[in-house]
Formats: C-alpha cells, structure tokens, sequence
C-alpha cells in the first residue's frame, strides 16, 4: 500500500511515541544529547545561544563526532529503542530538525519483535537501508517490512544528531493479556483503536484522545475551531476491537474557556472497516449530556443505552465545539470477531 506521508497522524499511530511508553534503552553515544528525546512527543525545539556543559543544548539525540580511533572501529552510531505500542509500521520520519551543520549523512533502521522478556541479543531485520538524510527537517520512508515489530534499531552514519524518531503503524492487539470478560478501553491507541476521521482538527489531532495517561496540557487533546453556523463538531474512532459499551469518559482537563456545552455518542458495527457518518445503522449509545470545565466526566449504568450490544466504531459529538482533552470507551471485546 503506498503511503500518504501528509496522512500519517490520521490513519496511523506513532507507536514510538513515550505516552504509549516507547523509549531510548542504549545507544552507541549520546555526548552532545540525550537518546531519550528520539521519542519525545512534542515538535523538537530550538535555544539559540543557550550552551551547556557540553556545547550548543540540542533537542535530540547528538553523538561525538567520529574522527580518530573511534572512526576506525566503527562506521556509524546506533540507538536501540522499544516501541510502546508493538504493531506493523508503515512509515518512518527520521526527523533533523534544527540540525544543520551536523545532521548525519546517511541513516537506516532494523526492526526486532520480542514484545516480552529480555532485551538482549534481538534478531534484527531490515526496516529501511542506509538512506540520504537532509539536514534541519522531518524525513519520511516507507517501512520495507510488514513483519510485527516492537524494538528499532536506528544508525546513523558517521554520526551526528536526529530530533525525533517516528514510527508509523497499526498496534498489535494483545488478546492474550486480556481476561476473559475484563473490561478494556476500547477507544485507546494502545489496545488499537484510531481516529478514522474528524470534522475538524485546526488546533490538535483527535489521535491525542485515545492516548493513556492523564493530559499534560490543552495541546493534549482534540481541539477544534470556533464554529460560527448551527452545526456541530464529531469525531469517529474506530475501536481497537468490537465489544460492548459499559462505560464512557469525556475528559475536558485543561480545557477551561474553551470546552463543549455538551456531548453525545453513537455508536455502529460493521463489518467493513471505515464508516461514514451518513451510514444508517448508527445508534444512540449516550444521548446529549451537558459538560463542565476541567472534569472527567463519567457516564455508566443508567446514563448509556444499547447496553449488550457490539460496536466497531463510535462517534463523539462536541455541540458546538471545542476540546477534549480523553475519551476512555470500556467495555468487554468481543472475542472471535
């Protein structure tokens, strides 16, 4: 399948991203920056003129230059990361941003899929070969590979500093750390789930909704724009798996002037992977609840209709509009879909 490189947060996860849990375990070197912020979540930044013990403080991962003995040893440098979402990639952003001077030449990654136990001696495969890098900007490849994956190992040649790192895929679901009838978050990136498309995304994509963990900010959520006609704003996510609704939470932290009046859900089951928000077959799942500021709000039991049945997709409806920074769908997967 080719891939739209301008679509990527919309139809795929970062399943390197740290607030699914992905992190920088070792590296060949890391003098002038941290591997950690490879998986930083947030645009790397610049400090012009801000100098630290080491040089010039960069937002990325920088390693020594390779001169001497040490470039007689070896070609390139190395950091070995774990994805926080083990999945299928379709996509990598090698990104340089603000590196300009001292971005590497050339870059490629190996992939490995040992989700658990040790991390050592992984068997590595190829991702992507060694490959041209532009300095000072984001750049993107297809994965070669559609084995599952859940280590990276990306090179660098000779040396130099990347930004960030971001892979892009589909979460492999993990039914087998599922008990049977334990209720899960259906809606959340880790267990699969995806926004499939949105009314409006001007100020944050829906995908920060479905992330785990509380919000860090308002730029942690769904945004949208001020709407100035009679309609309203809606979001479809297309659950990890189908399962029932047994429980929903619309979180608006952080969002203080700026959050819905109130919300809706609906729901639909289909078989045919996307929906439309035209398609018949949606039904009522929370009817129209006012919201307030800065609260996780908690629907269950008498509050939510269709009780029972299965759902593939839901979709949240904001009226008029606004932002939310969770949106937490538990219920029981349906085992054998």
């Amino acid at each position: 399948m080719e891939v739209d490189f301008g679509e990527l947060r919309t139809y795929f996860t970062d399943l390197l991203d740290a607030r699914l849990g992905g992190r920088a375990i070792e590296c060949s070197d890391q003098w002038f920056a941290g591997c950690e912020n490879l998986v930083n979540p947030d645009p790397p930044i610049y400090k012009d003129r801000h100098f630290i013990s080491t040089g010039q403080w960069m937002d990325g991962w920088e390693s020594r230059r390779a001169f001497g003995r040490r470039a007689r040893t070896v070609d390139h440098d190395w950091c070995v990361l774990r994805l926080g979402a083990p999945g299928t990639l379709r996509a990598l952003n090698i990104d340089t941003s603000h590196f300009k001077g001292n971005a590497p030449e050339y870059a490629s990654v190996d992939g490995a899929w040992r989700p658990f136990g040790e991390e050592t001696d992984l068997n590595w495969f190829d991702l992507l070969p060694p490959s041209a890098i532009e300095p000072d900007t984001p750049n993107y490849f297809e994965a070669l590979s559609d084995q599952p994956v859940s280590h990276l190992r990306l090179k660098i040649y000779p040396d130099g500093g990347v930004a960030r790192l971001r892979a892009f895929g589909v979460v492999r679901l993990a039914r087998e750390q599922f008990a049977m009838d334990e209720l899960v978050d259906l809606a959340s990136i880790s267990n699969g789930a995806r926004p499939q498309q949105c009314s409006n995304q001007f100020f944050s994509t829906p995908a920060n909704m479905l992330m785990p963990n509380m919000a860090r900010h308002m730029g942690d959520g769904w945004e949208t724009k001020r709407r100035r006609d009679e309609k309203y704003d809606w979001c479809i996510v297309r659950l990890g798996c189908n399962g029932d609704v047994r429980k929903i939470i619309v979180d608006t932290s952080h969002f203080r002037g700026n959050f819905p009046d109130s919300c809706s859900v609906d729901g639909i089951n289909s078989a045919n992977g996307d929906v439309e928000p035209g398609d018949s077959g949606w039904q009522t799942i929370l009817p129209a609840t006012r919201l307030q500021a800065d609260r996780a709000h908690i629907f269950t039991g008498g509050f939510l209709n269709c009780v029972g049945q299965q759902f593939s997709h839901i979709r949240l409806n904001i009226y008029p509009d606004g932002g939310v920074s969770r949106l937490r769908v538990y219920g029981a997967p349906e085992y054998g879909d």
